[in-house]
């Protein structure tokens, strides 16, 4: 089942976060704790944030919150996060969360901006948002 979160679901979603951070392929500065809930609570609240439940349990989760270019009037939602266990990869989890979170931004007349730079998979999420389709629109680099 695929829902909007919920102040209910911040816990469960700290841990998933945490969960990503600790499979990304580079080495990232440490979480700060108090900015994670934070922006889990701000988003929760002004951008839009699913969650896919099974069990009582998260399988996987997308956030993201409204946003402008530097140079332009025109809002869109970017993902903050979107993530799926590594136990679901495999079923329709990250497809569900996806076609959902097109389905509201579309709602709500947002154009949808999707990246992953730190973790796994990137090749199996190419694939996936290319179906879905997106183009891909550039690289990021970061310093060694």
């Amino acid at each position: 089942m695929i829902r909007k979160a919920t102040v209910l679901d911040i816990s469960a979603l700290i841990l998933m976060l945490d969960t990503m951070h600790k499979e990304t392929e580079i080495e990232l500065p440490k979480i700060n704790t108090v900015k994670l809930v934070d922006k889990v609570n701000q988003l929760i609240h002004t951008g839009l944030v699913l969650v896919s439940i099974k069990d009582n349990k998260i399988q996987g989760s997308i956030g993201g919150l409204i946003s402008q270019d530097w140079w332009s009037d025109e809002k869109f939602i970017a993902d903050a996060w979107f993530y799926v266990f590594k136990d679901q990869r495999k079923s329709d989890v990250a497809k569900s969360l996806l076609a959902d979170y097109i389905k509201k931004a579309k709602d709500a007349k947002l154009k949808i901006r999707l990246g992953h730079i730190f973790s796994g998979d990137l090749e199996r999420k190419d694939k996936l948002f290319t179906r879905m389709g997106f183009i891909k629109a550039g690289s990021v680099f970061v310093e060694a």
